[in-house]
C-alpha cells in the first residue's frame, strides 16, 4: 500500500496496570494506511481465532489483501468468523473470494436487518451495521472508524488496538451479534457496560429508543462537561437534543469545538451540515474545517472522558444504525487523543461567523434545497 502523504503514527504503545488487574495496553493510529497495517499484522499473528465485524470491505486491491490473508489463516486452522454489512459490502458478496473463503473453512455472514421479513432487499440505507471490530485470539481488539477500500487510503482516521479486560466485553458483543445476524430480533443488539478499573468500556448502539447507548453516553458526558468539549466527526447533522446540550454547555462557559472536513466524500451531506453552522456559530461554538478528508469519530471532554468509535453525528448514525464505541476514562489515553486534536487543528481553518455570513449566494441556495431532507441524511 502506498504510504505517501500519510501522517506518521504519532504515539507508541501505552500501558497501565491498575492494582491487581491484568495489564492493559493500547496503541492508536491516526491514518488509514497505518490502521490497515496494524490490522493486517494482527491478523497475520492470529493463532486461534479471527473475528471481524466490518461495515465496508471492497474487494479491490486493498480488500483482497485482507481476504487473501483470511483465507491463508483459515487454511492454517484458525477459526475465522466475518460479519459484513449486506448493503455497503454488497460488492464483496458478489466476489468469488467469498466462496474461496468458505471453502478454506471461514464462516461469513452478511448483516441485513430486514431479514427475515424481506430476505432479498439489501438496498435500504437505514438500519445498517455500521460497526467495525477486529478480535484476534480473543485477546486483542481493534476498533475505530476504519473501512477497507483503496480510495480511502489518504483519509485521516483514528483507530485503536487494545488488550485488557475490555476485550471480553467486545467478545460478548460479537458473539451476540453472530447469533442474531439472521434472526427477527437482531434489532436488540445494543449493549451497555460499565467502565472497568483500567478506564475502558465497549458499548453498542441499536436503533431502538432504549438501546441507543452510545448516543446516550455522549449526551450525558456533554451535560456534565465543565471545561472543554472537543469533537471530531466527518458528518455533522445533529438532532435537537444534541444541539441543545452543546449550546447549553457553551452557555455554562465550556469551550466547545467541532472539527469537520472541509469537503467530505458525501457533498450532499456537507450541504446538510452547513445548514446547522449558522446556529452553532451564533451560539459561540467554534467550528474548524480540516483541509482534507477526516473520517475519525472521536470526542474528548474535560481531559477526563473520551469516545472513540463508529458513530457519526448525523441522523442516520444517531437514530437508525447499529454502532459501537470505546468509552475511555483512562486519563493517559484521553490526553493522547487531545494531543492529536491539537495537531489536527493546526491543519485546519477556523470558520468564523463573519466568513460564514459572507458565503456565496449559490451555497445558500443549495442549503435551502437540502434543508427539507437534512433529517434523513
Amino acid at each position: 500500500m502506498n504510504n505517501q502523504n500519510q501522517p506518521e503514527t504519532l504515539t507508541p504503545t501505552r500501558q497501565d496496570t491498575i492494582s491487581d488487574q491484568p495489564l492493559t495496553t493500547w496503541h492508536i493510529t491516526y491514518s488509514t494506511v497505518d490502521a490497515w497495517k496494524m490490522m493486517l499484522k494482527a491478523i497475520e499473528s492470529a493463532q486461534e481465532s479471527i473475528y471481524m465485524e466490518q461495515f465496508l470491505l471492497e474487494p479491490d486491491e486493498t480488500g483482497q489483501e485482507f481476504l487473501r490473508l483470511f483465507i491463508k489463516k483459515a487454511k492454517e486452522g484458525v477459526t475465522v468468523k466475518l460479519i459484513f454489512d449486506s448493503m455497503y459490502s454488497k460488492n464483496l458478496a458478489r466476489s468469488p473470494l467469498i466462496e474461496e473463503l468458505r471453502r478454506a473453512g471461514a464462516k461469513v455472514k452478511f448483516f441485513n436487518w430486514l431479514l427475515p421479513f424481506s430476505k432479498h432487499n439489501k438496498k435500504i440505507l437505514f438500519f445498517r451495521n455500521h460497526r467495525r471490530l477486529l478480535l484476534i485470539d480473543r485477546e486483542t481488539m481493534i476498533t475505530g472508524g476504519i473501512c477497507i477500500r483503496k480510495k480511502m487510503e489518504p483519509w485521516r482516521e483514528t483507530c485503536i488496538r487494545i488488550q485488557g479486560n475490555v476485550v471480553n466485553q467486545a467478545i460478548y458483543v460479537f458473539d451476540k451479534t453472530w447469533k442474531k445476524v439472521y434472526r427477527q430480533h437482531s434489532m436488540r443488539l445494543g449493549t451497555q457496560t460499565k467502565t472497568g478499573p483500567d478506564g475502558f468500556s465497549y458499548i453498542t448502539h441499536a436503533p431502538l429508543i432504549k438501546e441507543r447507548h452510545v448516543y446516550y453516553r455522549m449526551i450525558d458526558a456533554i451535560r456534565h462537561a465543565r471545561k472543554t468539549i472537543y469533537i471530531t466527526t466527518p458528518y455533522f447533522l445533529p438532532d435537537r437534543r444534541l444541539q441543545r446540550v452543546l449550546i447549553l454547555a457553551k452557555k455554562r462557559g465550556v469551550d466547545v469545538r467541532l472539527l469537520v472536513p472541509k469537503n467530505s466524500n458525501h457533498p450532499i451531506v456537507d450541504i446538510g451540515s452547513h445548514t446547522y453552522f449558522h446556529k452553532m456559530l451564533v451560539k459561540g461554538i467554534k467550528i474548524f474545517q480540516y483541509e482534507t478528508m477526516i473520517h475519525a469519530k472521536t470526542a474528548t471532554i474535560d481531559g477526563e472522558w473520551a469516545m472513540l468509535g463508529t458513530m457519526n453525528l448525523d441522523n442516520i448514525s444517531l437514530r437508525y444504525n447499529f454502532e459501537s464505541s470505546l468509552i475511555i476514562t483512562n486519563r493517559t489515553c484521553v490526553a493522547e487523543l487531545e494531543e492529536q486534536y491539537a495537531k489536527d487543528l493546526r491543519l485546519s481553518k477556523e470558520l468564523t461567523l463573519d466568513a460564514w455570513n459572507n458565503r456565496p449566494l449559490l451555497q445558500r441556495f443549495k442549503e435551502l434545497l437540502v434543508w427539507p431532507v437534512r433529517k434523513v441524511l
